[in-house]
C-alpha cells in the first residue's frame, strides 16, 4: 500500500520545533513521499576546538502510524561521523532528548587514534528532566590510526557479542596476525581474514548501560593497542607480548583439549573403579564436561584446531605482504 506524501501543512506543524531550535528545513533535500524531512546543516558552537569542528545534520521520518524516527549525523572535520537515533510519537520530545546528549560525548581522541560512537535512545525515553543525557544504547563505534579503521557494530540484544571489521586505511596488504586484538584479552577473538580485511567478535555481557561501558571502553584499549602495535616492528609485538600470545594458543586449544578430555576419561574410568579414591575419580570424570562448558562461553564457535604457535615476525614493518606480493610480480 503506498504512503501518503506529507502536506505542506503537515510539514510546517512538524518543523515549528525545529525552527525554534535554529534548524531549519531543507526542502530540497526533503522527500515528502517517503515521508521524510532533511534540515540543513547547523555549524555547532562550543569553547573547545573538538565542538568547533562539529557540523550537525538532522533528518526526521515520519511514519504514517504516528511514530516518528529523528536521526542526528555529526560529521567531524577529519572525517569521522557519529550518530544519534531515536524513535517515539512526538517529534519535539524526540529534538529534546537529541538536545540533551552533548555532541562531544560521541568522540574520543587518544595517542594515535581517534573514535566515533554513535547511540540509539532507549525505548519509552520520556522528555529529559534536568542536565542528565538519557538513556542510550550502543549501536556502532569507528575506530581510526594512520593505518587501520576498526569499526565494532552492537545490536541491542542482550548476550550477544558485537561484530568487529577491521581493513587498512590505504588500501595496504597488511600481514597481521590473527592474535592482533585477541592479545588484548579474554573478550576479544581471533582475526579472520575476508576479502577487505579482516573480522572478529568482542564479548559483551551485562545490561544495555553495561554493554555500552563495555563497548566504549574497548574501543579506547583498542586505539591505544593498535596504535602502539603499528608504530612498532613486528618483532617488537611478539617481545612485549609474548606471554598474551601464549595466552591466546591456550584459549584456542580448549575444544581440542575438551574432546581429548572427554576421550581420555572415558578409557580411564573403569580401570580406576574400585580404588580407594574411586568417588575423586569419579568426580574428576565431569572436569572434561565443565572445560566443554567453558568452551563455549569462547567469542566464537568451538573449533577443534591446533593453534599455530605465536613465532617472532623479522619482517621490518606489518607490509611484508605488499612487498612480497610486488617481488612476485617484478
Amino acid at each position: 500500500m503506498p504512503t501518503t506524501p506529507l502536506t505542506h501543512h503537515q510539514i510546517l506543524a512538524l518543523v515549528e520545533p525545529f525552527a525554534r531550535s535554529g534548524r531549519h528545513v531543507d526542502l530540497a533535500a526533503s522527500q515528502r513521499l517517503e515521508r521524510r524531512l532533511q534540515f540543513k546543516p547547523l555549524q555547532l558552537q562550543g569553547d573547545s576546538a573538538a565542538a568547533a569542528a562539529l557540523t550537525e545534520t538532522l533528518a526526521l521520518e515520519c511514519h504514517e502510524s504516528g511514530h516518528f524516527r529523528l536521526t542526528r549525523t555529526l560529521s567531524h572535520a577529519s572525517g569521522l561521523q557519529a550518530t544519534l537515533q531515536g524513535v517515539g510519537p512526538q517529534a519535539g520530545v524526540l529534538l529534546a532528548l537529541v538536545d540533551a546528549v552533548p555532541p562531544a560525548l560521541h568522540f574520543a581522541n587518544g595517542a594515535g587514534f581517534a573514535i566515533a560512537r554513535s547511540y540509539e535512545l532507549a525505548g519509552g525515553s520520556t522528555a529529559p528532566v534536568g542536565h542528565a543525557p538519557p538513556p542510550m544504547n550502543f549501536s556502532r563505534g569507528v575506530l581510526q590510526t594512520d593505518a587501520l579503521t576498526l569499526t565494532l557494530n552492537v545490536l541491542a540484544v542482550k548476550g550477544v557479542a558485537g561484530d568487529l571489521v577491521l581493513h587498512a586505511r590505504h588500501g595496504e596488504a597488511l600481514d597481521l596476525p590473527e592474535d592482533l586484538l585477541a592479545v588484548i584479552g579474554w573478550n576479544w577473538a581471533r582475526l579472520v581474514p575476508n576479502t577487505d580485511g579482516w573480522t572478529s567478535k568482542l564479548r559483551l555481557r551485562g545490561s544495555a548501560a553495561q554493554r555500552r561501558s563495555a563497548a566504549e571502553q574497548a574501543l579506547a584499549q583498542a586505539g591505544a593497542h593498535l596504535a602502539k602495535v603499528m608504530a612498532e616492528p613486528p618483532a617488537q609485538y611478539h617481545q612485549r607480548l609474548r606471554g598474551a600470545r601464549w595466552g591466546v594458543v591456550l584459549r584456542r586449544a580448549i575444544p581440542s583439549l575438551t574432546a581429548l578430555g572427554l576421550v581420555g576419561g572415558a578409557l580411564l574410568l573403569p580401570r580406576l573403579a574400585g580404588q580407594e579414591l574411586s568417588g575423586v575419580w569419579m568426580a574428576l570424570h565431569y572436569v572434561p564436561i565443565a572445560v566443554l562448558g567453558l568452551s563455549f562461553t569462547l567469542q566464537e564457535l568451538p573449533r577443534f584446531e591446533v593453534p599455530p604457535l605465536p613465532r617472532r615476525c623479522k619482517a621490518p614493518d606489518w607490509r611484508r605482504a605488499l612487498r612480497r606480493q610486488g617481488q612476485q610480480l617484478a
